[in-house]
């Protein structure tokens, strides 16, 4: 069988204009997935800017009036509001979790708004599957957010009431995008995501300031269970990695990524890397039959190899995939992800 593996794997990040207009308008996007061989080699995507302002779509049923809401009264609303997209296309609906997918998109929609700025990078340069990791996550995270840009610092609300208004035009802003610039609907889209957790996070009002929230979904796919991994080891350890998938996915193959360690990240730099790309696997590990440098163990839906946490000797952030393969489809998708700091 040949398998082509698809990094269907990128966060995507929307502009909001500045606090003081409860309207969002432009958006920054990726150009869609990269396709890459099955022994990958690292590839990115830079930002475009210009996708076409949102048109408002219906409310869903039960939509609430104009009364301002509570921060989990609005990601239930916002939670509607993706259910609405997607029924819209024929897909099934997702659930709210209220787990690490939200503490992960809840600290990020925080520092956001506190700095003034929008990117799936964090002020103290994390990526949203090291956020989702640290929140105890393990399965795939994708990112949609959208807040302001003007590099402020802002206190936040402890107890903000958001304006419903703003919650339907962030998804709209999201879902209305077009072609090429549509990174964010397709990522609703993704048929195979299962949850998603979203991060709402508002400035205090003053008197010269409508406050305006910022938002972050975090959808995620959980198609398996997987043992326990460090979340610190050093460079050449051994990574015991197993674990069972779960139907319909079928287990396919595990990788292993590096970055550079995560270090602060200037706030006018934060907004200038606005599309961000999950890193490409330097080495795949397959079941027996394929070429690979160490077969993977499977029985039945369960996995389990041993391999070095080592890219030629470098220490910084080691990324552990778990692939799949879905029926009626020869794309390998990704389904589990974490991060492992790794030192020399």
């Amino acid at each position: 069988m040949a398998w082509r593996l698809v990094l269907a794997a990128f966060a995507f990040a929307s502009c909001a204009r500045s606090p003081g207009v409860p309207a969002v308008n432009g958006a920054a996007s990726d150009p869609g997935p990269a396709e890459v061989a099955p022994t990958p080699a690292p590839t990115g995507f830079a930002a475009s800017e210009g996708a076409s302002p949102p048109s408002k779509s219906a409310a869903p049923e039960g939509a609430p009036s104009a009364k301002a809401l509570t921060i989990a009264q609005a990601r239930k609303y916002m939670l509607k509001l993706i259910n609405r997209d997607r029924a819209s296309v024929g897909l099934p609906p997702v659930e709210l979790d209220d787990g690490a997918a939200t503490r992960a998109g809840q600290a990020h929609a925080e520092d956001m708004a506190k700095n003034g700025y929008l990117g799936h990078w964090g002020s103290d340069g994390s990526v949203p599957e090291q956020r989702f990791t640290e929140a105890g996550g393990v399965d795939m995270v994708l990112e949609n957010s959208s807040c302001f840009t003007d590099e402020k610092p802002r206190t936040l609300d402890k107890s903000p009431r958001i304006d419903p208004r703003n919650v339907e035009l962030a998804e709209d802003m999201f879902f209305h995008e077009q072609p090429p610039h549509d990174g964010h609907r397709k990522n609703i889209l993704k048929p195979w995501h299962k949850r998603v957790g979203i991060g709402i996070a508002q400035p205090v009002a003053t008197t010269t300031e409508i406050p305006v929230p910022c938002f972050a979904q975090e959808f995620s796919d959980p198609y398996g269970t997987y043992s326990s991994v460090p979340r610190k080891a050093h460079v050449g350890d051994a990574l015991h990695v197993q674990g069972t998938v779960s139907a319909p996915a079928t287990f396919a193959g595990v990788g292993l990524a590096r970055v550079d360690a995560p270090q602060s990240i200037d706030v006018a730099e934060l907004n200038r890397r606005r599309s961000y790309p999950v890193p490409t696997p330097y080495q795949m590990y397959w079941p027996p039959g394929f070429q690979t440098p160490i077969p993977v163990r499977v029985n039945g839906s369960h996995f389990a190899v041993e391999v070095p946490l080592t890219d030629k000797g470098k220490g910084g952030m080691y990324e552990l995939s778990v692939w799949a393969s879905f029926p009626g489809s020869q794309d390998l998708v990704m389904i589990g992800l974490r991060t492992i700091l790794c030192s020399q």
